[in-house]
């Protein structure tokens, strides 16, 4: 069995009842096809990046399932057929997928206590002092010339040549305007 997604954007001027056929009808074709829907997820009506069969917005939807590649051949089949669908792709996420791990794996997942407001948080709250770090050895600072110290921070901010990553150092340049 393999994992697919399957995104496809939906007419936006269909009423509810359509809409919802449609999300059945879509649902019932992996079932019937020996697949298994594993996500259904409507992101609603959006803007198009292009019109599309002179519409501007459409309905979006992003289904994941696990299937066969006969059944996304059918899925695709109907999807071109529905005139209610104005595009979709399909794209295989697993080669070699077990939709038993995939549930005991978030079962196990949920079984782990969600962060409550009650505890604290692994990190410090911005309230609190925090110990001060100490700069590395290979930290350093470079002396500008008056030059350079009249560009403005967002200047010296796309200036590539002002902060250079290095695999084992930073090379940070600041004006002493901003300290």
């Amino acid at each position: 069995m393999r994992k697919y997604e399957t995104f496809f954007i939906a007419d936006p001027d269909l009423p509810d009842e359509s809409n919802s056929a449609l999300d059945n009808k879509v649902q019932s074709i992996v079932a019937s096809n020996g697949g298994e829907v594993l996500t259904y997820v409507p992101w609603g009506k959006r803007k198009l990046a292009y019109a599309i069969r002179k519409r501007t917005r459409g309905l979006y939807v992003l289904m994941e399932y696990a299937g066969g590649p006969q059944l996304v051949a059918e899925l695709e089949r109907n999807l071109r057929i529905d005139e209610r669908i104005l595009k979709f792709i399909t794209v295989m996420l697993e080669e070699r997928f077990d939709p038993e791990k995939e549930r005991a794996r978030k079962a196990q997942a949920a079984a782990v206590a969600p962060f409550s407001e009650e505890e604290e948080p692994a990190h410090a709250s911005l309230g609190e002092e925090e110990e001060e770090e100490e700069m590395p050895d290979d930290f350093e600072v470079e002396d500008l010339g008056d030059e350079e110290q009249e560009q403005s921070f967002a200047e010296m901010a796309e200036d590539a040549n002002h902060c250079k990553y290095h695999s084992r150092e930073v090379t940070v340049s600041i004006t002493n305007e901003h300290l």
